[in-house]
């Protein structure tokens, strides 16, 4: 792992660390290297090994299978793990949490050794294993994983994604995009979206008989029927005389009808519709017509409006841009090298929190300590990322609307 990576999960486990040592009976912090711990873990998932077997440049393994144990029953591998997908979602411009999950399972074979206590058989992909689901966003990033029997129907893991999905992600989450397979009735209120295809509903017929097509195109002639077709969907309706047929064809049923210019209403002909009050169809279309054009007038206003703060912000962009190009110049005039990249904001608050572990901060004293906007909705996302950071142990609450490093 490279000193960078390691610098955005040490915090996490430095915090879990210290919180270990102080609820332990002997208080020994202990003098193994976790960073070793992380690289070993790393080894034996890429090759698979068993424990006993790693490298010796590393720690030993009983300490590096005793840190792993601890860190996946306290759940310290959960909280990095969203702790990084905020950041990756943060880096790409998205909000913490996504809107949309997209869901799937693959029934895979498992190993001689694994019990059967833990496997099953698919009979649908003929395959004797585990099924594995995923939950991810649009980035790929994990956001809930299920590893059920094989024999387990994809609904039950669906259902177990659908909960970690909705534990993770809040009330952001709208909907889920889902196979045939995970289709059907969600027990949460949101809605569940699959894919668009739809399967042919199955026709009558004979079993093991191919339908022949109800109108036959070669030597039947037009409307007849084959005698292995279908009856045609819907309810049966008898066919009007031959003697009408002929009249609609030749177009003679047609010589009464209006001519197309009439413009009576059907109220003024039929004789049982009853008189029509002029003055209140008059009245109702004169309402209707104020209320039309009052709504068109502030359709108008707010078309204005919205046109002179789209010229005020491009004149604004403009100067900016000038603004930029004038210092870029300017920088490169003078030498200096470019700015490194800024950090992402979770790193900035861990960043300060590390450096002032003793003081207390608000979110606004925060965004006034690293120059970040102080409006209203920056400042309250500034508190969902604290309250996040205390539910994860990283840090403290000595007050209302006070966080504190968790020493």
């Amino acid at each position: 792992m490279a000193d960078e990576q390691w610098a955005l999960i040490e915090p996490m486990i430095t915090v879990w660390k210290q919180d270990r040592v102080a609820r332990s009976a002997t208080g020994d912090p202990g003098s193994c290297d976790l960073l070793g711990v992380v690289n070993a873990i790393f080894y034996q998932n890429r090759t698979g090994c068993q424990w006993r077997y790693l490298p010796h440049d590393l720690p030993a393994w009983s300490a590096v299978f005793y840190y792993f144990g601890l860190w996946r029953q306290d759940g310290l591998d959960q909280r990095i793990q969203e702790l990084l997908r905020c950041q990756v979602r943060e880096k790409a411009r998205r909000l913490e949490d996504p809107s949309l999950v997209i869901l799937d399972t693959q029934s895979v074979r498992a190993a001689a050794g694994v019990p059967k206590a833990t496997t099953g058989l698919d009979a649908n992909k003929k395959v004797s294993g585990r099924k594995r689901g995923l939950a991810v966003d649009v980035l790929g990033l994990i956001i809930g994983v299920v590893v059920p029997a094989a024999s387990a129907h994809d609904k039950t893991a669906g259902t177990a994604l659908l909960d970690q999905a909705a534990e993770r992600c809040g009330m952001r989450l709208e909907k889920a995009l889902v196979d045939p397979g995970l289709q059907g009735r969600s027990p949460h209120p949101r809605r569940a979206v699959g894919h668009r295809r739809r399967s042919r509903p199955p026709q009558p017929g004979r079993p093991g008989q191919r339908l022949r097509p109800a109108t036959e195109e070669v030597d039947r002639g037009a409307g007849q029927r084959h005698v292995d077709a279908a009856p045609p969907p819907g309810p049966r309706v008898r066919p009007p005389p031959r003697h009408v047929r002929l009249a609609r064809l030749l177009g003679l049923d047609r010589e009464h009808d209006p001519p197309p210019h009439h413009t009576e209403s059907s109220l003024a002909r039929h004789p049982r519709a009853g008189r029509v009050n002029v003055i209140e169809l008059l009245a109702d279309l004169q309402a209707q017509h104020d209320e039309t054009a009052a709504r068109a007038g502030e359709l108008r206003d707010r078309i204005q409006h919205l046109t002179a703060s789209l010229a005020e912000t491009e004149a604004r962009l403009a100067d900016l841009a000038t603004t930029r190009k004038v210092i870029t110049g300017l920088a490169a005039a003078g030498g200096q090298p470019t700015p490194p990249e800024t950090n992402t904001a979770y790193q900035a608050i861990v960043n300060t929190f590390n450096q002032h572990p003793d003081q207390e901060f608000r979110a606004r004293e925060l965004h006034e300590l690293l120059g970040m906007p102080t409006d209203e909705a920056s400042v309250n996302i500034t508190r969902s990322r604290l309250g996040r950071l205390t539910r994860q142990g990283f840090l403290i609450q000595p007050g209302r609307g006070r966080y504190q490093k968790r020493t």
